[in-house]
């Protein structure tokens, strides 16, 4: 790698003395007939392929720089980089490749936003395959947590189900609305899942909760709105954590 510095020397000590010198990096040469990205690479069943994104993550260098010096992150010392670590965006990639291997799940998917998978695609093209374990992306929204106060629960007479509504509900919400979640819709979506709540059944149906999961596993976010089946998995919820709202509360 080369670089210049500026007229008036170092940007940041003021020297204006310059030296040459060569140091070890970690790099990654990517194929310039491949893309960084593809449709296979995203976990939405049914779902606009993001082209716009797509074209996005291809506009990086051909060889990026996989080593940083920062104080945190992934150790690069055993492969002989001493004081160098994996550059973020890269190790992302690993902890969710680590985390899956801890859960034994050979199809992990993680989270982003759409700008997001943008910055850090290219960084990840190296890891999103290990063995058998393929690593792919889920789009999701911008969520307005800023404006689901306490307010809001207090007029709508849903303080039981907060905590399901911003932790569970809001975030399968933006994965279902790439778009965002408009800070509008938050009472419709609140008064929805109050109801729901209350006619949860105490078990779920064992049909209603497998289509519930093979549409989830499929990346169909559809059921999110599906009174049915939003039903079914609140109760599997409750049932296996005892996270879900309270009923009597939710009444009061």
């Amino acid at each position: 790698m080369t670089g210049t510095t500026a007229a008036d020397g170092c940007r940041s000590c003021g020297n204006g003395v310059t030296r040459g010198a060569r140091r070890a990096l970690l790099v990654f040469d990517r194929a310039e007939d491949k893309p960084v990205l593809e449709r296979a690479d995203f976990h939405a069943a049914g779902a606009r392929t993001p082209v716009h994104l797509l074209n996005m993550a291809h506009n990086v260098p051909r060889q990026l720089v996989l080593s940083r010096t920062r104080d945190h992150g992934v150790c690069l010392s055993p492969l002989g980089l001493e004081g160098l670590v994996l550059d973020p965006r890269a190790g992302l990639h690993i902890a969710v490749l680590a985390a899956a291997a801890v859960r034994g799940a050979a199809q992990p998917v993680m989270t982003v936003t759409e700008s997001a998978a943008a910055n850090v695609a290219a960084y990840g093209a190296p890891f999103r395959r290990y063995g058998t374990t393929r690593l792919r992306y889920a789009l999701h929204g911008r969520v307005p947590y800023g404006a689901a106060n306490a307010r809001l629960y207090e007029v709508h007479r849903a303080e039981a189900v907060r905590e399901l509504f911003t932790d569970w509900y809001l975030p399968l919400c933006a994965a279902r609305e790439r778009s965002g979640v408009s800070a509008a819709r938050l009472p419709a979506l609140l008064k929805f899942l109050r109801r729901v709540d209350l006619t949860r059944p105490d078990r779920p149906q064992a049909e209603v909760l497998a289509d519930v999961r093979h549409r989830a596993a499929a990346g169909d976010m559809s059921w999110v709105m599906d009174a049915r089946a939003l039903a079914c998995a609140l109760a599997d919820r409750e049932n296996a954590t005892g996270l879900a709202g309270s009923k009597g509360g939710a009444r009061s």
